[in-house]
């Protein structure tokens, strides 16, 4: 079982390593969620745009929402700032701790709620329709 440690700081980790930790939560925690969502919407509004292949358009959306957000973000905060989570890219913060801060932001709360709450509101709709 998967436990949260506490927050505290720790030695800055290597660059690489943190830039690949900062994508992987904005992909789980904020792409992947939009995208899914997008796709159940189609497939509930019975559309042929994502035939045959709705999971390589969730994953290229993906993985083309995590680059750009991860190379534009710094530089452009104001635009993207729904878009871009600073803490997921802050190499003094742990995994945990990253996550921790991220939920206890108003922004990424409702986030993380509205994700939710959408994704299983179509889910049902989804299996409703057959």
């Amino acid at each position: 079982m998967f436990t949260i440690a506490s927050p505290s700081t720790s030695a800055p980790k290597a660059a690489l390593l943190n830039l690949l930790e900062g994508m992987v939560l904005t992909a789980l925690f904020q792409a992947i969620p939009t995208y899914a969502g997008a796709a159940l919407i189609l497939k509930v509004a019975h559309s042929t745009a994502l035939r045959p292949g709705s999971i390589g358009v969730v994953t290229t959306a993906t993985i083309i929402h995590v680059l750009m957000t991860s190379a534009a973000g710094p530089r452009y905060r104001r635009v993207l700032k729904q878009a871009y989570a600073p803490v997921f890219y802050d190499a003094t913060l742990g995994l945990a701790d990253k996550l921790l801060r991220w939920r206890t932001q108003p922004d990424g709360s409702l986030q993380l709620l509205s994700s939710t709450v959408m994704l299983a509101l179509l889910s049902v709709a989804a299996l409703a329709m057959g």
